[in-house]
């Protein structure tokens, strides 16, 4: 699947940066929790649909917080703007869709990963480069 939460995101790195990245989110603790995904919303200025959670849980925003303190020592500066947690599903909206009805879907996080993408025909994949766990 290419479905994924953004909690932060980093861009291009060095090598050297992908190695301390990996070192300080393994450093990372949190607990697990539940997102209930029961929202959805567009970006207009970005053309795309998202999924989402009408209330976050303070564990991810602990998660978050403590993550993009941790990657500071890696030269990493984490977004000065909210952190507006979400899931992609469309990209390339012309309009605003409608709202869909669905009933709230429960995702239980118990890790996290760091993702590499990479371009290919038709838009983006994303690879699975280390999972850190959460308690």
């Amino acid at each position: 699947y290419n479905l994924h939460l953004t909690l932060h995101f980093i861009g291009n790195v060095d090598r050297a940066g992908a190695d301390c990245m990996r070192r300080r989110a393994r450093s990372v603790g949190g607990a697990a929790f539940e997102l209930i995904i029961d929202n959805c919303g567009h970006f207009g200025r970005a053309r795309v649909g998202w999924l989402g959670s009408a209330r976050v849980p303070d564990a991810l925003l602990d998660l978050h917080r403590e993550l993009g303190r941790s990657l500071r020592i890696c030269s990493y500066e984490p977004e000065e703007r909210n952190f507006e947690p979400h899931v992609t599903v469309a990209r390339r909206l012309n309009r605003t869709p409608g709202p869909p009805a669905f009933d709230p879907l429960v995702w239980k996080v118990d890790n996290f990963a760091l993702v590499e993408s990479r371009a290919v025909e038709g838009g983006v994949r994303y690879r699975v480069v280390e999972t850190y766990p959460l308690a």
